[in-house]
């Protein structure tokens, strides 16, 4: 009897074989499942934008070529983030259009006292002999999106019916249209249009930075808006708008510094002193 127990064991051992290996694809087949989930829902997380349906409001033609209205918009022909050109603190702000689009760079003071000074990172240059030259020589062919600081000299515009050091608002030129990227990397706050000194039809954009709640990036002298109160951008990638054209109806000071009619983006940090509760701007 003995020698023929391997005979009936044999059945046996392969249903316990059979069913452990059957366990171990369900095993592995639960362990796939809960890993594509992971990353799926991590990738969600850290990029909620890119998961997001395009919005009517955001028009095709206002966006940088290849650009979309989601939070990793790079700047045009570049999956770099434009040069540091500011900081407040360890806040840093990213230039906010394409290095190679910019005309001029100005610092000056802001028309109200609600605001942070920012500290340039480049070295400011002879006014008076831009003035002469239209210009600061900046070599624009250049410029690249990517390099960690913005390279040439930046101007100081003073004002004399304002107070303060010219520090508190940054003017950065570029033609009508070119695409406006954010300074900074946070949520947007705010999107509104207003009337420039209560005559010209403009967009305020407000964004809070990340890690920075009594702070307010704001920007102005812009047009066509891709962003909504909500969103959330990255600095030196994300497109807001585009440069609005105020030229034809505003005499701009940088126009003073360069050979076009000073168009730009205007930029300031405002406090913000009770949450949520942002400052309108009003004024260049």
């Amino acid at each position: 009897m003995t020698m023929y127990r391997p005979m009936l064991e044999r059945p046996e051992r392969n249903r316990r074989l059979q069913a452990a290996k059957r366990r171990a694809r369900i095993e592995i087949a639960v362990v796939a499942a809960i890993v594509i989930l992971g990353v799926t829902l991590g990738w969600k997380t850290l990029l909620p934008d890119a998961f997001r349906a395009s919005r009517p409001s955001a028009s095709d033609a206002s966006l940088a070529p290849g650009a979309t209205a989601v939070a990793n918009t790079v700047a045009p022909g570049s999956q770099d983030p434009t040069p540091f050109f500011a900081s407040y603190g360890s806040l840093q702000l990213y230039l906010p259009v394409a290095p190679a689009t910019l005309t001029e760079l100005a610092f000056h003071q802001a028309s109200g006292n609600k605001t942070y000074p920012m500290t340039s990172l480049l070295p400011d240059a002879d006014t008076g002999a831009a003035s002469d030259k239209r210009g600061t020589g900046r070599q624009v062919a250049t410029e690249t999106a990517g390099a960690q600081v913005l390279t040439g000299a930046v101007l100081r515009m003073w004002r004399s019916n304002r107070s303060g050091a010219p520090n508190t608002a940054a003017d950065v030129g570029a033609a009508p249209g070119t695409p406006v990227f954010a300074p900074v990397t946070g949520e947007v706050i705010q999107v509104k249009s207003y009337l420039l000194y209560n005559e010209h039809q403009d967009y305020e954009i407000h964004i809070q930075p990340t890690g920075w709640p009594g702070v307010d990036v704001v920007l102005i002298h812009v047009d066509k808006p891709v962003v909504e109160p909500g969103d959330r951008v990255i600095g030196g990638c994300t497109q807001l708008a585009v440069i609005r054209k105020l030229s034809d109806r505003v005499t701009h000071q940088i126009s003073e510094y360069t050979r076009d009619g000073g168009d730009h983006v205007h930029i300031q940090l405002n406090k913000i002193a009770t949450p949520g509760v942002v400052t309108a701007v009003g004024s260049s």
